[in-house]
């Protein structure tokens, strides 16, 4: 799929009208965040043995990140993959089992506390998605080299703050919102 054109604003004059400035870059955000998630999601596509995988349990793109954060993490606990996802326990589980009936992730009992659940990449599929993961994960790595130490800082806590405003009041399961 050939690139799309980038578009850029032109600076404005913040010195004139800092209103205008603000919008401004309210609107060239707005597309630079939609067209990068289109690009990062189009710029490693996963395996063909993982895609048939995926569609034959009738999965989706919601139970891509688990495979990826197992895969760049390692085996962990249930609660542990939840915390990496931002997701609730039940959640996490159920994408968790779905992702263990499609043959993808392992699942077993942690020999030190029977309570706890640990996921691991199945042995059949473990190589391609570790590879996928990996170049998956690329385009951000690549985008962090690219900036001095302080750029960097400042790039990763401008992602914070935008993902606290993202979620602030986002839809919560009940045992998350304390309800």
């Amino acid at each position: 799929m050939p690139p799309t054109e980038k578009t850029t604003m032109p600076p404005t004059d913040t010195t004139t009208n800092p209103d205008q400035a603000l919008e401004s870059a309210v609107e060239e955000l707005s597309s630079l965040v939609w067209e990068t998630l289109r690009g990062l999601k189009q710029s490693s596509p996963p395996p063909q043995v993982l895609s048939d995988a995926v569609a034959r349990a009738s999965l989706g793109p919601r139970h891509m990140p688990a495979l990826r954060a197992v895969a760049t993490a390692g085996p962990m606990s249930v609660s542990e993959l939840a915390r990496r996802l931002g997701l609730g326990l039940s959640t996490t589980s159920a994408i968790v089992g779905q992702l263990s009936r499609a043959g993808l992730l392992d699942r077993a009992e942690d020999d030190a506390d029977r309570r706890r659940t640990i996921v691991r990449l199945d042995e059949k599929y473990g190589e391609a998605i570790s590879t996928w993961a990996v170049q998956s994960l690329t385009p951000l790595r690549d985008t962090l080299e690219r900036l001095p130490p302080k750029a960097r800082a400042q790039f990763l806590e401008g992602w914070r703050i935008l993902h606290e405003e993202a979620t602030r009041g986002a839809w919560c399961e009940e045992e998350e919102c304390g309800t």
